[in-house]
């Protein structure tokens, strides 16, 4: 291992500092709970958060919590599928009305047919779209 390796990686208690940095952003408090020294755990704290590699790694722990805070394309629609649906209640325990399951279906066709569109390179103008059913017989 490099030496430029062995000061990017982090320490044991660098880790953990991180880690608890991440729960309460205090980092004195923080210091403390990862096994440095009270007295001087605010010096210590400073210290630690203007090291580049413990830094990198809080950045890098903050850009993780905020990738699952926020609902992915997936999710959006399975959220919507399962009002259209009737799957899931309203506050009160009562069945999605509807108006609201209509505007869910509505939602996800408007995703899926625009997607389909732009995939096939269909031109979208004036906000108009014109689909086409083509209805068979089943034999």
């Amino acid at each position: 291992m490099s030496n430029k390796q062995k000061e990017d990686k982090l320490t044991i208690r660098e880790k953990a500092f991180c880690r608890e940095y991440m729960k309460s952003c205090n980092g004195m408090q923080s210091a403390i709970k990862a096994g440095y020294a009270p007295k001087t755990a605010d010096i210590t704290a400073c210290k630690l958060l203007r090291r580049g590699r413990v830094a990198k790694e809080i950045e890098r722990l903050t850009a993780k919590r905020e990738q699952k805070a926020i609902m992915d394309a997936q999710e959006v629609m399975e959220l919507y599928t399962a009002v259209a649906r009737g799957e899931i209640k309203d506050q009160f325990g009562l069945d999605a009305s509807l108006a609201d399951r209509l505007k869910a279906a509505n939602e996800i066709a408007k995703r899926t047919v625009d997607l389909d569109n732009r995939l096939k390179g269909i031109p979208d103008q004036n906000n108009q779209l014109t689909i086409n059913l083509n209805w068979r017989k089943q034999k």
